[in-house]
């Protein structure tokens, strides 16, 4: 009976340190975790901005002139072919310097009264109006937004949360999705935001009225979509308008007297490297914020959302 009270009372007593050994290693554990969150806050976030700065600013490079106090640096003009491999006609060579067309020489197969004729078009250097992509000029402008918000963030900024960081990177991510978008996703205009477009008055000679043309990005693509319109009059009953086209209907535009809905279109394009380049280091950028968050989301998810009293 003595010896069975022994290793009991030793069992009891041995136990005790074990519950100890197990507090300080989950105490131990928390401040290790303490440490490595305060380091993500005060150093790699600021190496991340870092990265994620040279590469939006390697992006804008390539199609925005870059201006510093002591420094300005021209965009390179480059010529494009613009051709269809089921020969409908169209042929373009184009001159893009950053997101302005600086010049064009456009030929089109056009019909009269049956006749097939070639007709000719040219946007010239000298135009007093530049044709813009706007989606090039959208997609920099989304560019410059987020390299602010990198600029405007101190080197020596101190984070004390988590959110901040997030919030922060959201932000970034806004823009660079947003231009990213821009340069993949063409919007879709209607007849009525194709003819008035101011750009198309910089054509020399100026094109028939029942011919439009556009010009947009698709991807890393420079495309020319040429509209060739069909005319017909306007019932008597009704009051002509000087352009209206219904929001439904997006292939109907009317000009005075007359009703032109689309008889046929064709594209032409080239494929433009930089774009396809812009669009790579975007993706790059993005990855590398949603990286930092998610760093900061399995922290946050540790402490419950929560950052240690005391840091």
């Amino acid at each position: 009976m003595r010896v069975t009270s022994n290793i009991e009372s030793e069992g009891y007593v041995n136990s005790l340190p074990l519950d100890e050994m197990a507090d300080d290693s989950e105490e131990e554990e928390k401040m290790n975790l303490e440490d490595e969150f305060h380091w993500l806050l005060d150093k790699e976030v600021h190496s991340i901005l870092g990265q994620i700065q040279d590469l939006l600013k390697d992006c804008s490079h390539r199609f925005l002139p870059l201006h510093t106090a002591t420094k300005y640096t021209s965009i390179k003009s480059e010529t494009f072919v613009l051709s269809s491999a089921n020969g409908n006609g169209v042929k373009g060579v184009v001159t893009l310097t950053g997101d302005v067309i600086s010049k064009a020489d456009i030929s089109m197969r056009y019909s009269v009264k049956g006749n097939n004729q070639i007709l000719k078009t040219c946007l010239r250097e000298d135009s007093s109006v530049l044709w813009r992509v706007q989606q090039i000029q959208d997609a920099g402008n989304h560019l410059k937004a987020a390299l602010n918000i990198i600029s405007n963030t101190d080197s020596d900024c101190e984070f004390e949360t988590g959110e901040e960081v997030v919030m922060l990177m959201d932000s970034i991510m806004s823009h660079i999705q947003k231009g990213q978008q821009r340069l993949l996703n063409p919007a879709k205009p209607t007849l009525e935001d194709v003819f008035c477009n101011k750009f198309i008055k910089s054509l020399y000679p100026p094109l028939p009225q029942d011919m439009l043309l556009d010009f947009y990005l698709q991807g890393a693509k420079l495309v020319l979509q040429v509209y060739h319109l069909h005319a017909s009059p306007v019932p008597k009953l009704q009051k002509p308008s000087i352009i209206t086209a219904g929001p439904r209907n997006r292939n109907i535009i009317e000009i005075g007297s007359s009703k032109y809905e689309v008889a046929t279109t064709a594209t032409v394009e080239s494929h433009i490297p930089w774009v396809r380049e812009v669009i790579t280091c975007l993706t790059f950028a993005l990855q590398l914020c949603q990286s930092l968050k998610d760093k900061i989301q399995v922290f946050s998810t540790y402490w419950k959302n929560r950052l240690p009293a005391a840091r």
